[in-house]
């Protein structure tokens, strides 16, 4: 039976009555004594007596009556369509914009400095155990070529601060990557990883001595967790504003999946080939080394637009790395 609500004075108050459609009334009691539940949307109301009477009707102009003024009816109000709605709104991307823009930087700088070393340890482990699953085979190389290559990163590791070195636990390890060719990468912890490929196709110890220093240089420069961390911002920040969150820190900080799917900035990328280029140069290596290696990756796949990758394209990074050289020169 539908039903609309009233509000009369009656005995010096104010009483709520319900009204039955032949205008008979079911119930009355004073208003203080009555329990109005809070609107949403355009859903039928409920008025609680407190003898646990209950009445449920879409009489909103009769609850809006008894309500005015409280503060479920002024975020009622708030939750309609209109101007201040639409400004709402605009606000709260422009806010989610400039946080984009200019607030992960230092969100991730800051997670980065309060980052125990032992978590950063276990990033590294699982990651290494998802590119183990996934894309790498054991190392195939013989005794002498693992021997030269760690005696080069003994080399170049050593010419890095004993402040440096102390702060993280450096590690050499070696993978058969066919998919992924001569390559090496860190992990955020100071796992350096060195693919077959690359030793026997750059056989060169400058090439190595360089690249090895570019690794070390991402490690030091904490690039790995703060790009680890910028993601999980901006992934962060995508899921409060479509309301879903989700288990993200054990998935992104533990499983080490989005670690592998991240890349460098070119900003990062730039920063390490100058760390890389200054610690094998200081290690007693030609830091032209690195320089051959982009050349002649460069050669190999070709040289798409800048503008379309994070990282500088070869073109440009060959030159910046031989104005870097003629500096240390």
């Amino acid at each position: 039976m539908a039903a609309r609500i009233e509000a009369a004075p009656y005995e010096g108050a104010i009483w709520v009555r319900v009204i039955a459609e032949d205008g008979q009334e079911l119930a009355r009691a004073p208003l203080a004594d009555a329990k109005i539940d809070t609107a949403l949307g355009r859903t039928a109301r409920k008025l609680t007596f407190d003898d646990g009477t209950l009445f449920e009707t879409q009489d909103h102009a009769g609850f809006e009556a008894l309500d005015t003024g409280t503060r479920g009816a002024r975020l009622h109000a708030l939750e309609r369509f209109g101007p201040h709605l639409i400004a709402f709104t605009a606000a709260c991307l422009v806010a989610a914009f400039l946080l984009w823009r200019y607030g992960l930087d230092t969100i991730a700088a800051l997670a980065v400095a309060v980052t125990p070393q032992v978590a950063v340890e276990k990033i590294d482990t699982g990651t290494l155990e998802i590119i183990d699953f996934a894309t790498a085979e054991d190392s195939m190389l013989t005794n002498e070529e693992e021997a030269r290559v760690r005696s080069i990163y003994a080399r170049v590791l050593a010419a890095l601060s004993e402040n440096e070195r102390n702060k993280r636990d450096f590690e050499l390890l070696f993978r058969a990557m066919p998919a992924v060719g001569p390559n090496a990468f860190a992990l955020p912890g100071g796992t350096i990883v060195v693919t077959d490929e690359l030793v026997r196709e750059f056989p060169d110890a400058d090439v190595i001595a360089g690249i090895l220093g570019h690794e070390i240089g991402h490690v030091v420069e904490d690039h790995g967790l703060h790009r680890l961390y910028r993601s999980l911002g901006a992934y962060a920040l995508i899921s409060l504003l479509v309301g879903e969150t989700g288990p993200m820190l054990e998935d992104i900080l533990l499983e080490g999946n989005a670690l592998l799917s991240l890349s460098y900035s070119r900003a990062q990328e730039s920063a390490a080939d100058e760390f890389g280029l200054t610690l094998s140069h200081s290690a007693g290596f030609d830091p032209i080394g690195l320089k051959i290696f982009f050349e002649r990756l460069g050669a190999g796949i070709g040289d798409d637009m800048q503008w379309m990758s994070t990282h500088p394209n070869h073109s440009n990074r060959v030159e910046a790395i031989e104005l870097y050289i003629r500096g240390l020169e």
